[in-house]
């Protein structure tokens, strides 16, 4: 990548690779145009706005909103999120989500062995 592309005149970086540099590998929430919710790790964006989210979890409504209804995610893992279908995308901070596959216990399985 072109260092000049990234930095205006005087030599400093522009507030928007900042903001997307502070993002890259957090946990991020993507409202798409249709109303789905991805939860997952930003890992990367390009010039058209699209997104590319890691360890990514399918969401009917936002999984983390007041009275929504626990649901099963639908787990796509890598997905690639073109920037003309995101409504919205902020940092998800909500640290344990109940819902999420990934949440069960350690010891989940082995009381047989």
């Amino acid at each position: 990548m072109n260092v000049d592309l990234v930095r205006d005149p005087e030599g400093e970086e522009r507030s928007g690779v900042k903001i997307l540099k502070s993002w890259l590998n957090k946990n991020m929430k993507v409202e798409m145009s249709d109303g789905r919710v991805l939860v997952g790790i930003f890992l990367c964006t390009d010039r058209a706005g699209n997104v590319i989210i890691g360890s990514c979890n399918e969401y009917t409504s936002d999984p983390d909103a007041p009275g929504g209804e626990a649901e099963e995610p639908r787990i796509l893992g890598l997905a690639m999120v073109p920037g003309h279908h995101i409504g919205r995308i902020w940092v998800d901070d909500t640290t344990v989500r109940n819902s999420s596959p990934c949440n069960v216990d350690s010891d989940e399985g082995l009381e047989g062995l």
